[in-house]
Protein backbone atom coordinates (compact mmCIF):
# COMPACT_ATOMS: atom_id res chain seq x y z
CA UNK A 1 0.00 0.00 0.00
CA UNK A 2 1.01 3.80 -0.85
CA UNK A 3 0.74 6.03 2.19
CA UNK A 4 -0.59 9.33 0.68
CA UNK A 5 -1.77 11.17 4.66
CA UNK A 6 -0.53 10.51 7.53
CA UNK A 7 -2.04 12.56 11.02
CA UNK A 8 -1.87 12.87 14.44
CA UNK A 9 -4.00 14.71 16.92
CA UNK A 10 -4.39 14.85 20.63
CA UNK A 11 -7.59 15.73 21.45
CA UNK A 12 -9.40 18.00 24.20
CA UNK A 13 -12.59 18.11 24.84
CA UNK A 14 -13.72 21.93 24.39
CA UNK A 15 -16.57 21.58 27.03
CA UNK A 16 -15.66 19.33 30.10
CA UNK A 17 -19.03 17.45 30.65
CA UNK A 18 -18.71 16.22 27.24
CA UNK A 19 -18.34 12.57 27.00
CA UNK A 20 -15.40 12.00 25.08
CA UNK A 21 -16.28 8.36 23.65
CA UNK A 22 -19.71 9.35 22.86
CA UNK A 23 -18.59 12.74 20.88
CA UNK A 24 -15.89 10.43 18.76
CA UNK A 25 -18.48 8.47 17.83
CA UNK A 26 -20.90 10.96 16.56
CA UNK A 27 -18.40 12.29 14.76
CA UNK A 28 -17.62 9.15 12.95
CA UNK A 29 -21.06 8.71 12.67
CA UNK A 30 -21.59 12.09 10.48
CA UNK A 31 -18.45 11.71 8.69
CA UNK A 32 -19.24 7.94 6.94
CA UNK A 33 -23.04 9.18 6.86
CA UNK A 34 -24.65 6.35 8.03
CA UNK A 35 -28.64 6.07 8.79
CA UNK A 36 -30.82 3.90 11.10
CA UNK A 37 -29.93 0.46 9.48
CA UNK A 38 -25.93 1.17 10.12
CA UNK A 39 -25.68 1.84 13.77
CA UNK A 40 -22.34 1.67 15.32
CA UNK A 41 -21.82 0.91 19.07
CA UNK A 42 -18.97 0.76 21.67
CA UNK A 43 -20.59 -2.47 23.09
CA UNK A 44 -19.80 -4.91 19.89
CA UNK A 45 -17.75 -4.65 16.24
CA UNK A 46 -19.44 -4.28 13.00
CA UNK A 47 -19.14 -4.49 9.34
CA UNK A 48 -21.04 -2.58 6.46
CA UNK A 49 -20.95 -1.89 2.89
CA UNK A 50 -21.95 1.76 2.58
CA UNK A 51 -22.59 4.22 -0.78
CA UNK A 52 -20.35 4.48 -3.35
CA UNK A 53 -18.86 0.60 -2.69
CA UNK A 54 -17.39 1.73 0.53
CA UNK A 55 -16.45 -1.11 3.03
CA UNK A 56 -16.35 -0.33 6.48
CA UNK A 57 -15.15 -1.99 9.36
CA UNK A 58 -15.69 -0.93 12.95
CA UNK A 59 -13.32 -2.86 15.78
CA UNK A 60 -14.05 -0.73 19.58
CA UNK A 61 -13.16 -2.13 23.16
CA UNK A 62 -13.11 -0.38 26.31
CA UNK A 63 -11.59 -1.76 29.53
CA UNK A 64 -11.18 -0.01 32.92
CA UNK A 65 -11.35 3.38 31.50
CA UNK A 66 -8.99 2.95 28.43
CA UNK A 67 -10.90 2.93 25.03
CA UNK A 68 -9.47 1.45 21.93
CA UNK A 69 -11.41 2.12 18.01
CA UNK A 70 -10.05 1.15 14.95
CA UNK A 71 -11.96 2.04 12.09
CA UNK A 72 -10.95 0.85 8.69
CA UNK A 73 -12.62 2.01 5.21
CA UNK A 74 -12.05 0.73 1.77
CA UNK A 75 -13.51 2.75 -1.34
CA UNK A 76 -12.96 2.63 -4.78
CA UNK A 77 -11.76 5.96 -6.51
CA UNK A 78 -14.74 7.51 -7.88
CA UNK A 79 -12.57 7.96 -11.60
CA UNK A 80 -9.95 4.98 -11.68
CA UNK A 81 -11.76 1.87 -10.47
CA UNK A 82 -8.66 0.06 -10.38
CA UNK A 83 -7.34 2.10 -7.29
CA UNK A 84 -8.31 1.30 -3.74
CA UNK A 85 -8.32 3.80 -1.26
CA UNK A 86 -7.93 2.60 2.60
CA UNK A 87 -8.74 5.09 6.20
CA UNK A 88 -7.42 3.89 8.86
CA UNK A 89 -8.65 5.74 12.06
CA UNK A 90 -7.30 4.89 15.35
CA UNK A 91 -8.53 6.09 18.45
CA UNK A 92 -7.24 5.19 22.09
CA UNK A 93 -7.95 6.96 25.48
CA UNK A 94 -5.91 5.64 28.12
CA UNK A 95 -5.26 6.87 32.12
CA UNK A 96 -2.26 7.49 34.03
CA UNK A 97 -1.43 6.51 37.38
CA UNK A 98 -2.33 10.15 38.50
CA UNK A 99 -6.10 9.56 36.71
CA UNK A 100 -4.84 12.13 33.86
CA UNK A 101 -6.89 11.00 30.75
CA UNK A 102 -4.74 11.21 27.27
CA UNK A 103 -6.78 11.21 23.84
CA UNK A 104 -5.33 10.97 20.76
CA UNK A 105 -6.61 9.68 16.90
CA UNK A 106 -4.24 8.63 14.45
CA UNK A 107 -5.07 9.06 10.78
CA UNK A 108 -3.74 6.70 8.24
CA UNK A 109 -4.78 7.04 4.29
CA UNK A 110 -3.29 4.58 1.28
CA UNK A 111 -4.19 3.65 -2.05
CA UNK A 112 -3.25 0.37 -3.79
CA UNK A 113 -3.62 -0.46 -7.60
CA UNK A 114 -3.80 2.08 -10.26
CA UNK A 115 -1.70 2.97 -12.78
CA UNK A 116 2.01 2.17 -11.52
CA UNK A 117 3.18 5.15 -13.22
CA UNK A 118 0.84 7.86 -13.62
CA UNK A 119 0.27 11.09 -11.70
CA UNK A 120 -0.38 10.46 -7.62
CA UNK A 121 -4.36 10.75 -7.39
CA UNK A 122 -5.65 13.77 -5.64
CA UNK A 123 -5.52 13.74 -1.08
CA UNK A 124 -7.99 15.64 0.84
CA UNK A 125 -8.00 15.64 4.69
CA UNK A 126 -10.77 13.84 5.55
CA UNK A 127 -14.10 15.11 6.79
CA UNK A 128 -13.61 13.85 10.46
CA UNK A 129 -11.35 16.10 11.51
CA UNK A 130 -13.82 19.01 10.97
CA UNK A 131 -16.43 16.76 13.13
CA UNK A 132 -14.43 16.16 15.65
CA UNK A 133 -13.26 19.66 15.66
CA UNK A 134 -16.87 20.97 16.26
CA UNK A 135 -15.91 19.10 19.89
CA UNK A 136 -12.75 18.51 20.54
CA UNK A 137 -9.05 21.05 20.06
CA UNK A 138 -7.25 18.76 17.90
CA UNK A 139 -3.25 19.36 18.86
CA UNK A 140 -0.47 18.75 17.38
CA UNK A 141 3.00 18.29 18.61
CA UNK A 142 3.15 21.94 17.18
CA UNK A 143 0.16 23.40 19.08
CA UNK A 144 -3.59 23.23 18.39
CA UNK A 145 -5.39 23.57 15.34
CA UNK A 146 -7.25 27.05 14.48
CA UNK A 147 -10.57 27.25 12.70
CA UNK A 148 -9.51 30.77 11.65
CA UNK A 149 -6.03 31.67 11.21
CA UNK A 150 -3.70 33.22 13.22
CA UNK A 151 -3.40 36.77 12.81
CA UNK A 152 0.39 38.27 12.94
CA UNK A 153 1.41 41.14 13.99
CA UNK A 154 4.29 43.32 12.43
CA UNK A 155 6.45 43.43 16.15
CA UNK A 156 6.05 40.09 16.66
CA UNK A 157 7.32 38.77 13.05
CA UNK A 158 11.22 38.48 14.21
CA UNK A 159 9.96 36.35 17.34
CA UNK A 160 7.27 34.25 14.67
CA UNK A 161 10.31 33.92 12.27
CA UNK A 162 13.11 32.77 15.10
CA UNK A 163 10.93 30.80 17.31
CA UNK A 164 8.41 29.69 14.94
CA UNK A 165 9.21 29.28 11.26
CA UNK A 166 13.47 28.72 11.90
CA UNK A 167 12.28 26.10 14.63
CA UNK A 168 14.53 22.83 14.11
CA UNK A 169 11.68 20.95 16.19
CA UNK A 170 8.31 22.15 13.95
CA UNK A 171 7.11 18.91 12.75
CA UNK A 172 4.15 20.99 10.51
CA UNK A 173 3.85 22.64 7.66
CA UNK A 174 3.04 26.77 8.61
CA UNK A 175 0.14 28.19 6.32
CA UNK A 176 0.93 32.04 5.88
CA UNK A 177 -1.82 33.94 3.75
CA UNK A 178 -1.13 37.39 2.98
CA UNK A 179 -3.61 40.41 2.16
CA UNK A 180 -4.51 42.04 -1.19
CA UNK A 181 -2.63 45.40 -1.37
CA UNK A 182 -6.24 46.72 -2.07
CA UNK A 183 -7.49 44.77 1.06
CA UNK A 184 -9.43 41.39 1.94
CA UNK A 185 -7.93 38.27 0.65
CA UNK A 186 -7.78 36.20 -2.61
CA UNK A 187 -10.02 33.16 -0.20
CA UNK A 188 -11.61 34.29 2.72
CA UNK A 189 -9.00 33.17 5.70
CA UNK A 190 -12.01 30.82 7.15
CA UNK A 191 -11.63 28.75 3.89
CA UNK A 192 -8.34 28.45 3.48
CA UNK A 193 -7.63 27.59 6.48
CA UNK A 194 -10.78 24.47 6.12
CA UNK A 195 -9.35 23.29 2.94
CA UNK A 196 -5.81 22.57 4.64
CA UNK A 197 -7.29 21.35 8.31
CA UNK A 198 -4.80 19.23 9.95
CA UNK A 199 -2.07 19.71 7.40
CA UNK A 200 -0.46 23.03 8.50
CA UNK A 201 -0.85 25.79 10.78
CA UNK A 202 -2.16 28.66 9.69
CA UNK A 203 -1.64 32.23 9.90
CA UNK A 204 -2.79 35.42 7.74
CA UNK A 205 -0.78 38.78 7.35
CA UNK A 206 -1.96 42.21 6.41
CA UNK A 207 -0.36 43.44 3.20
CA UNK A 208 1.25 46.32 5.42
CA UNK A 209 3.33 44.32 7.27
CA UNK A 210 4.72 41.77 4.34
CA UNK A 211 7.71 44.19 3.80
CA UNK A 212 8.46 43.60 7.32
CA UNK A 213 8.51 39.82 7.09
CA UNK A 214 10.89 40.16 4.29
CA UNK A 215 13.11 41.56 6.59
CA UNK A 216 12.88 39.05 8.97
CA UNK A 217 13.25 36.60 7.02
CA UNK A 218 16.06 37.47 5.02
CA UNK A 219 14.50 39.01 1.51
CA UNK A 220 11.76 38.28 -0.53
CA UNK A 221 12.93 34.97 -2.09
CA UNK A 222 11.38 33.44 1.07
CA UNK A 223 8.98 35.98 1.74
CA UNK A 224 5.06 36.03 0.46
CA UNK A 225 3.13 39.19 0.06
CA UNK A 226 0.65 40.49 -2.52
CA UNK A 227 -2.39 38.08 -1.77
CA UNK A 228 -0.23 34.88 -2.68
CA UNK A 229 0.26 31.98 -0.02
CA UNK A 230 3.48 30.20 1.46
CA UNK A 231 3.81 27.11 3.04
CA UNK A 232 6.97 26.77 5.68
CA UNK A 233 7.83 23.10 5.51
CA UNK A 234 9.74 21.81 8.60
CA UNK A 235 13.43 22.45 8.55
CA UNK A 236 12.87 25.92 7.33
CA UNK A 237 15.98 28.07 8.20
CA UNK A 238 16.97 31.62 7.01
CA UNK A 239 19.47 30.13 4.15
CA UNK A 240 16.48 27.82 2.43
CA UNK A 241 16.29 27.19 -0.41
CA UNK A 242 13.00 29.00 -1.44
CA UNK A 243 11.78 26.72 -3.82
CA UNK A 244 11.61 23.79 -1.22
CA UNK A 245 8.91 25.65 0.06
CA UNK A 246 5.75 26.29 -1.78
CA UNK A 247 4.81 29.53 -3.12
CA UNK A 248 1.43 30.10 -4.21
CA UNK A 249 0.51 33.33 -5.72
CA UNK A 250 -2.69 35.36 -5.61
CA UNK A 251 -3.71 33.87 -9.30
CA UNK A 252 -2.69 30.49 -9.12
CA UNK A 253 -4.34 30.24 -5.13
CA UNK A 254 -7.82 31.65 -6.60
CA UNK A 255 -8.21 28.37 -8.61
CA UNK A 256 -9.17 24.95 -7.02
CA UNK A 257 -6.49 22.58 -8.86
CA UNK A 258 -3.65 25.05 -7.47
CA UNK A 259 -4.89 24.36 -4.03
CA UNK A 260 -5.26 20.91 -4.39
CA UNK A 261 -1.79 20.67 -6.07
CA UNK A 262 -0.80 22.51 -2.93
CA UNK A 263 -2.70 20.25 -0.54
CA UNK A 264 -0.96 17.00 -2.39
CA UNK A 265 2.52 18.77 -1.55
CA UNK A 266 1.22 19.22 2.06
CA UNK A 267 0.12 15.79 2.37
CA UNK A 268 3.63 14.30 0.77
CA UNK A 269 5.09 16.19 3.87
CA UNK A 270 2.77 14.53 6.49
CA UNK A 271 3.91 10.57 5.64
CA UNK A 272 7.51 11.75 6.31
CA UNK A 273 6.71 12.28 9.68
CA UNK A 274 7.20 9.00 11.06
CA UNK A 275 4.73 8.11 14.07
CA UNK A 276 3.37 4.91 15.18
CA UNK A 277 0.27 3.87 17.77
CA UNK A 278 0.86 4.02 21.57
CA UNK A 279 2.09 0.94 22.93
CA UNK A 280 -1.21 1.12 25.21
CA UNK A 281 -3.07 0.55 21.68
CA UNK A 282 -1.14 -2.93 21.19
CA UNK A 283 -2.30 -3.84 24.90
CA UNK A 284 -5.74 -3.08 23.93
CA UNK A 285 -6.07 -4.56 20.76
CA UNK A 286 -4.66 -7.83 22.61
CA UNK A 287 -7.43 -7.62 25.02
CA UNK A 288 -9.92 -6.94 22.76
CA UNK A 289 -9.28 -9.92 20.81
CA UNK A 290 -9.15 -12.10 23.88
CA UNK A 291 -12.56 -10.60 24.50
CA UNK A 292 -13.89 -10.84 21.18
CA UNK A 293 -13.10 -14.93 21.64
CA UNK A 294 -15.13 -15.65 24.50
CA UNK A 295 -18.68 -16.26 23.26
CA UNK A 296 -21.25 -18.21 24.28
CA UNK A 297 -20.28 -22.16 23.59
CA UNK A 298 -23.50 -23.35 21.56
CA UNK A 299 -21.61 -26.74 21.40
CA UNK A 300 -24.12 -28.74 23.39
CA UNK A 301 -26.88 -27.15 21.63
CA UNK A 302 -26.23 -27.97 18.23
CA UNK A 303 -25.08 -31.60 19.61
CA UNK A 304 -28.76 -32.00 21.07
CA UNK A 305 -30.11 -30.52 17.91
CA UNK A 306 -28.38 -33.44 16.09
CA UNK A 307 -29.79 -35.90 18.24
CA UNK A 308 -33.73 -34.87 17.76
CA UNK A 309 -34.33 -33.44 21.01
CA UNK A 310 -36.77 -30.67 20.63
CA UNK A 311 -35.92 -27.25 21.42
CA UNK A 312 -38.35 -24.43 21.84
CA UNK A 313 -38.02 -21.25 20.20
CA UNK A 314 -36.30 -19.21 22.80
CA UNK A 315 -33.14 -21.50 22.60
CA UNK A 316 -33.36 -21.60 18.50
CA UNK A 317 -32.85 -17.61 18.56
CA UNK A 318 -29.85 -18.59 21.30
CA UNK A 319 -27.85 -20.40 19.21
CA UNK A 320 -28.77 -18.29 16.19
CA UNK A 321 -27.59 -15.43 17.85
CA UNK A 322 -24.41 -17.11 19.05
CA UNK A 323 -23.30 -18.01 15.88
CA UNK A 324 -23.65 -14.40 14.36
CA UNK A 325 -21.27 -13.41 17.29
CA UNK A 326 -18.52 -15.96 16.06
CA UNK A 327 -18.56 -15.29 12.67
CA UNK A 328 -18.50 -11.30 13.27
CA UNK A 329 -15.85 -12.23 15.75
CA UNK A 330 -13.93 -14.11 12.77
CA UNK A 331 -14.32 -11.67 10.42
CA UNK A 332 -13.13 -9.18 12.52
CA UNK A 333 -9.83 -11.35 13.22
CA UNK A 334 -10.16 -12.01 9.34
CA UNK A 335 -10.12 -8.21 8.96
CA UNK A 336 -6.88 -7.95 11.04
CA UNK A 337 -4.75 -10.13 9.89
CA UNK A 338 -5.31 -8.62 5.94
CA UNK A 339 -4.00 -5.21 8.04
CA UNK A 340 -1.07 -6.89 8.88
CA UNK A 341 -0.60 -8.58 5.85
CA UNK A 342 -0.76 -5.35 4.25
CA UNK A 343 1.86 -3.65 6.49
CA UNK A 344 3.94 -6.42 5.70
CA UNK A 345 3.91 -5.97 2.31
CA UNK A 346 4.19 -1.99 2.32
CA UNK A 347 6.80 -2.55 4.85
CA UNK A 348 8.40 -4.68 1.85
CA UNK A 349 7.57 -2.10 -0.98
CA UNK A 350 9.63 0.38 1.18
CA UNK A 351 12.73 -1.74 1.58
CA UNK A 352 12.14 -2.56 -2.40
CA UNK A 353 12.00 0.99 -2.93
CA UNK A 354 14.68 2.92 -0.20
CA UNK A 355 17.41 3.47 -3.22
CA UNK A 356 15.47 5.21 -5.50
CA UNK A 357 14.45 7.39 -2.19
CA UNK A 358 17.61 7.77 -1.12
CA UNK A 359 18.50 9.21 -4.87
CA UNK A 360 15.57 11.95 -4.53
CA UNK A 361 16.59 12.93 -1.47
CA UNK A 362 20.08 13.02 -2.36
CA UNK A 363 19.20 15.29 -5.35
CA UNK A 364 16.87 17.30 -3.16
CA UNK A 365 19.73 18.38 -0.83
CA UNK A 366 21.81 19.51 -3.82
CA UNK A 367 19.26 21.62 -5.48
CA UNK A 368 21.82 24.61 -5.07
CA UNK A 369 24.19 23.48 -7.38
CA UNK A 370 23.90 25.15 -10.43
CA UNK A 371 21.42 23.94 -13.37
CA UNK A 372 24.86 23.01 -15.55
CA UNK A 373 26.08 20.63 -12.86
CA UNK A 374 23.26 17.96 -12.58
CA UNK A 375 23.33 15.65 -9.18
CA UNK A 376 26.16 13.09 -8.99
CA UNK A 377 23.55 10.23 -8.22
CA UNK A 378 22.17 9.84 -11.50
CA UNK A 379 18.77 8.45 -12.36
CA UNK A 380 18.71 4.75 -13.98
CA UNK A 381 16.16 5.52 -16.74
CA UNK A 382 14.05 8.10 -18.36
CA UNK A 383 11.26 6.95 -16.25
CA UNK A 384 12.88 7.34 -13.14
CA UNK A 385 14.23 11.27 -14.22
CA UNK A 386 10.39 12.41 -14.55
CA UNK A 387 9.36 10.60 -10.77
CA UNK A 388 12.53 12.98 -9.73
CA UNK A 389 11.32 16.20 -11.73
CA UNK A 390 7.59 15.40 -10.79
CA UNK A 391 8.87 15.23 -6.64
CA UNK A 392 11.18 18.41 -6.85
CA UNK A 393 9.28 20.72 -9.03
CA UNK A 394 5.80 19.53 -8.62
CA UNK A 395 5.11 23.76 -8.08
CA UNK A 396 6.28 24.34 -11.87
CA UNK A 397 6.08 21.45 -13.64
CA UNK A 398 2.35 19.80 -14.27
CA UNK A 399 3.33 16.58 -15.73
CA UNK A 400 0.77 14.47 -17.37
CA UNK A 401 0.39 10.67 -17.23
CA UNK A 402 1.18 10.14 -20.95
CA UNK A 403 4.71 11.75 -19.82
CA UNK A 404 4.92 8.86 -17.89
CA UNK A 405 3.85 6.17 -20.42
CA UNK A 406 6.51 7.86 -23.28
CA UNK A 407 9.48 7.93 -20.31
CA UNK A 408 8.90 4.27 -19.64
CA UNK A 409 9.17 3.37 -23.16
CA UNK A 410 12.01 5.36 -24.19
CA UNK A 411 15.10 4.33 -25.66
CA UNK A 412 17.02 7.19 -24.90
CA UNK A 413 20.83 6.17 -23.70
CA UNK A 414 21.49 8.97 -21.56
CA UNK A 415 18.96 9.60 -18.32
CA UNK A 416 21.30 11.87 -17.02
CA UNK A 417 21.00 14.24 -19.41
CA UNK A 418 16.87 13.54 -19.15
CA UNK A 419 17.36 14.73 -16.02
CA UNK A 420 19.21 18.01 -16.65
CA UNK A 421 16.94 18.88 -19.46
CA UNK A 422 13.87 18.54 -16.74
CA UNK A 423 15.97 20.12 -14.12
CA UNK A 424 16.46 22.78 -16.31
CA UNK A 425 12.71 23.38 -17.69
CA UNK A 426 11.77 23.12 -13.47
CA UNK A 427 13.91 26.15 -13.15
CA UNK A 428 12.85 28.31 -15.66
CA UNK A 429 9.21 27.53 -14.59
CA UNK A 430 10.40 28.42 -11.06
CA UNK A 431 11.62 31.59 -12.34
CA UNK A 432 8.77 32.99 -14.66
CA UNK A 433 6.64 32.17 -12.00
CA UNK A 434 8.56 34.55 -9.60
CA UNK A 435 8.64 36.84 -12.17
CA UNK A 436 12.18 36.76 -12.80
CA UNK A 437 12.47 36.36 -16.12
CA UNK A 438 12.93 38.76 -18.82
CA UNK A 439 14.64 37.37 -21.98
CA UNK A 440 12.67 34.66 -24.58
CA UNK A 441 12.74 31.10 -23.80
CA UNK A 442 15.23 30.71 -26.71
CA UNK A 443 18.45 32.47 -24.95
CA UNK A 444 17.61 31.45 -21.91
CA UNK A 445 17.41 27.56 -22.50
CA UNK A 446 20.70 28.48 -24.87
CA UNK A 447 22.51 29.65 -22.05
CA UNK A 448 21.52 26.15 -20.41
CA UNK A 449 23.25 24.58 -23.03
CA UNK A 450 19.81 22.83 -23.93
CA UNK A 451 18.62 22.56 -27.61
CA UNK A 452 14.57 24.42 -27.55
CA UNK A 453 12.47 24.57 -30.46
CA UNK A 454 8.62 26.72 -29.84
CA UNK A 455 5.92 24.72 -31.13
CA UNK A 456 3.77 26.41 -33.88
CA UNK A 457 2.48 30.01 -33.98
CA UNK A 458 -0.32 29.61 -36.19
CA UNK A 459 -3.71 28.77 -34.07
CA UNK A 460 -5.55 27.48 -36.84
CA UNK A 461 -2.62 24.90 -37.66
CA UNK A 462 -3.62 21.63 -36.38
CA UNK A 463 -0.70 19.52 -34.37
CA UNK A 464 -0.11 15.91 -33.56
CA UNK A 465 1.25 17.44 -29.85
CA UNK A 466 -2.23 16.84 -27.82
CA UNK A 467 -2.22 15.22 -24.86
CA UNK A 468 -5.20 14.16 -22.66
CA UNK A 469 -5.17 15.52 -19.01
CA UNK A 470 -8.33 14.04 -17.49
CA UNK A 471 -11.44 15.36 -19.37
CA UNK A 472 -9.73 17.78 -21.36
CA UNK A 473 -6.98 18.01 -24.23
CA UNK A 474 -3.53 20.23 -23.85
CA UNK A 475 -1.10 20.83 -26.64
CA UNK A 476 2.43 20.64 -25.70
CA UNK A 477 3.74 21.85 -29.20
CA UNK A 478 7.43 23.45 -27.55
CA UNK A 479 10.26 21.17 -27.36
CA UNK A 480 13.60 20.49 -26.14
CA UNK A 481 15.69 18.08 -28.28
CA UNK A 482 18.69 16.17 -27.58
CA UNK A 483 19.96 13.74 -30.24
CA UNK A 484 18.48 12.83 -34.08
CA UNK A 485 17.55 9.36 -34.13
CA UNK A 486 13.93 9.63 -33.79
CA UNK A 487 13.66 6.53 -31.66
CA UNK A 488 16.72 6.76 -29.59
CA UNK A 489 16.52 10.82 -29.52
CA UNK A 490 14.92 12.79 -26.88
CA UNK A 491 12.25 15.10 -27.15
CA UNK A 492 10.05 16.77 -24.51
CA UNK A 493 7.07 18.32 -25.64
CA UNK A 494 5.52 21.38 -23.12
CA UNK A 495 3.18 24.15 -22.90
CA UNK A 496 3.22 27.13 -20.82
CA UNK A 497 0.53 27.99 -18.19
CA UNK A 498 -0.92 30.48 -16.56
CA UNK A 499 0.92 31.32 -13.62
CA UNK A 500 4.31 30.82 -15.72
CA UNK A 501 5.22 27.07 -15.19
CA UNK A 502 4.79 24.74 -17.76
CA UNK A 503 3.01 21.27 -18.59
CA UNK A 504 4.50 18.57 -19.85
CA UNK A 505 2.51 15.82 -22.68
CA UNK A 506 5.11 13.84 -23.76
CA UNK A 507 9.02 12.69 -22.77
CA UNK A 508 10.84 10.08 -25.07
CA UNK A 509 11.02 9.19 -28.61
CA UNK A 510 10.32 11.84 -30.99
CA UNK A 511 6.46 12.08 -32.40
CA UNK A 512 5.96 11.15 -35.80
CA UNK A 513 4.70 14.26 -37.62
CA UNK A 514 5.13 13.00 -41.18
CA UNK A 515 2.27 10.26 -41.19
CA UNK A 516 -0.43 12.80 -39.56
CA UNK A 517 0.37 15.36 -41.99
CA UNK A 518 0.23 12.78 -44.48
CA UNK A 519 -3.22 12.14 -43.47
CA UNK A 520 -4.66 15.57 -43.37
CA UNK A 521 -3.34 15.92 -47.11
CA UNK A 522 -5.52 12.87 -48.07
Amino acid sequence: MQPRLALHFDLTPRLAATDADAAFLAACVAWLGLDQGQPLSWDSPSNHTLDGGRILRWAPFRNDGASLADIVVHAPDPLDRSLQWSTHVTYVTSQNAAGVVHRQVNIRVGTEGGAPNGAPPPVRPPRLLSELDATFTLVSNDGPLQRTPTQLEAGTLDAFVRFVLCDPARTMPVLLLTELPDGGYVLPPEQFAAEMIGLGLCFQLRHADTFALSDAVGGHARSVFLGSARAYLPGFTLEADPFQHPLVLARALALPGERRRLVQRLAEVSVQRPFSDPVVADTLRDLRSASYSKRPDATEALAAAESGVEMDKTQLIAIVRQLEEAVRAAEGELARTRERLNESRQSLETERSSARSLRTTLAALKERQPISKPASDAPQSVLEAVERAQALYSDALRILPSAFTSSRESEFPDPDTAWSYLKALGEVGRRRQDRALSRPLGEVFADLGVDYSPGPSDPARKTPYVFRDSDREVECADQLRKGSNPVTCLRIYFASTEDGGFVIGHVGRQIDVIARAAAAED
